[in-house]
């Protein structure tokens, strides 16, 4: 094997390794920054759920506080019957220290610790769901950037192919010019001609770096090719993607989520019309040392267990107006949610509208593909016979490149919008389609 075949098989070997699948690339988004930073925004939102469950259990809390007073604390009598100077008393010790260990609970609130346990949950829940639906997004951009490589792969291909009958009628041509058949205009019309393809061929190399380095980025990984198209059947009919949208649309689902949480945020403002009740016990000591036993004028011991019961008779009527403000919110969620709902139901009719349509337009490409390749084949037939001018056979051979390049780029099309149609259903079902799950 020589050097020069070597030097071409080594990129080409290193080309096929690192050529990805459809299905790797949707993987490798799972991967990606964007989705962990959202991960991560979502164990947030769940560790916040877990601290408002908290809020449900006692309190246990230990207090220590320690005082060194200027002045002895002192008292003087008075006794107007008795007469002389009065002298004051000492009452107290200048170190005073105590220390309490508390157990409180919240006995009754007006529902507002179980409002506020539900609101945490729910907002965890979405942020769970706001996951899913930027994987769908960041999915469904990396499925427009492969089937644009897609089609750029299969216009060079087209290109080559070109460039390949270009250089076979420049022979000819050369052939024919020396023995004085054709005129030199002829012979180098046909040879800018090959250099017009190698500049086409150029900018579609470009072209397609440019893609897959959009879709490096997009996927996390370096892509040097794609290996294969998008792996992926017929979509059902309209009526029963509409249904598994409204059941399995995370974005759906999210402001499903907003909704009850503005009922749990109806209930919370609800809660104040109630009133709250709470009990505590504590074991308490004072003293004037840290041993706490008394300082000889008090008593040591200041445990205790008590109650209190809190009830907001009137505040300017400002509840009552919260609590309206709050359903005004919930009925405009609610007024979304709907809107959203004929939105995605609009998105899946447009969207099986514009696969009937590139299906129509891909039989007529195949139709233009055989009417050039026979065409094609005429000219080159007749410009052998010099029948027909290098121009002529020329814009033959770009013609039907064209039309192979047009057929590949509708046929491209097709995979993708079958696969915008599977992720208009939600992300898990177009997963689970492609063998993920």
């Amino acid at each position: 094997m020589t050097c020069r075949r070597i030097f071409w098989i080594l990129p080409l070997a290193a080309g096929l390794l690192s050529a990805q699948s459809y299905r790797q690339v949707v993987e490798a988004i799972d991967r990606t920054p964007v989705l962990q930073s959202g991960r991560m925004m979502q164990s947030a939102a769940e560790e916040m759920a877990r601290a408002s469950e908290g809020r449900n259990l006692p309190s246990l809390d230990l207090h220590f506080q320690g005082a060194w007073l200027k002045d002895t604390p002192t008292m003087t009598l008075h006794f107007p019957l008795l007469p002389g100077p009065t002298r004051p008393l000492p009452m107290g010790r200048t170190r005073q220290f105590e220390g309490e260990l508390r157990l409180s609970y919240p006995l009754f609130t007006g529902f507002a610790v179980s409002a506020e346990i539900d609101r945490s949950r729910l907002e965890a829940e979405r942020a769970r769901l706001k996951v899913l639906d930027a994987k769908r997004n960041l999915i469904l951009q990396a499925t427009e950037l492969y089937g644009a490589i897609r089609a750029s792969e299969a216009a060079l291909a087209a290109l080559r192919k070109a460039k390949s009958a270009t250089l076979s009628a420049q022979k000819k041509a050369e052939g024919l010019y020396k023995n004085g058949l054709i005129p030199p205009a002829d012979l180098y019309n046909i040879k800018a001609r090959v250099y017009d393809v190698d500049a086409s061929i150029t900018q579609a190399q470009s072209r397609r770096e440019q893609l897959l380095n959009q879709l490096s980025y997009l996927s996390g990984m370096k892509l040097h090719s794609i290996d294969g198209g998008i792996p992926l059947s017929t979509p059902p009919a309209s009526s029963r993607m509409k249904k598994r949208a409204y059941r399995s649309r995370s974005d759906l689902r999210a402001l499903q989520a907003l909704l009850r949480v503005d009922e749990a945020q109806i209930r919370l403002a609800e809660s104040r019309y109630y009133p709250t009740v709470g009990v505590a016990a504590a074991f308490k000591r004072h003293g004037d040392t840290l041993a706490l036993n008394g300082d000889g004028f008090t008593n040591a011991d200041r445990s205790y267990v008590g109650m209190e019961v809190d009830w907001n008779l009137f505040n300017g009527h400002s509840d009552r107006h919260r609590v309206e403000a709050v359903r005004y919110k919930k009925l405009s969620a609610a007024s979304s949610l709907l809107d959203y709902r004929r939105r995605v139901a609009t998105e899946i009719d447009n969207a099986y509208a514009e696969l009937r349509a590139l299906r129509s337009k891909s039989r007529s490409a195949r139709m233009q593909v055989k009417a050039q390749e026979e065409y094609y084949k005429l000219t080159r037939g007749r410009f052998d016979n010099q029948l027909a001018s290098a121009d002529e056979l020329s814009r033959s051979i770009a013609d039907l490149a064209n039309a192979r390049a047009k057929l590949a780029a509708i046929l491209s099309q097709i995979e993708v919008q079958k696969a915008k149609i599977w992720l208009l259903g939600g992300v898990e079902l177009f997963e689970k389609k492609i063998g993920m799950k």
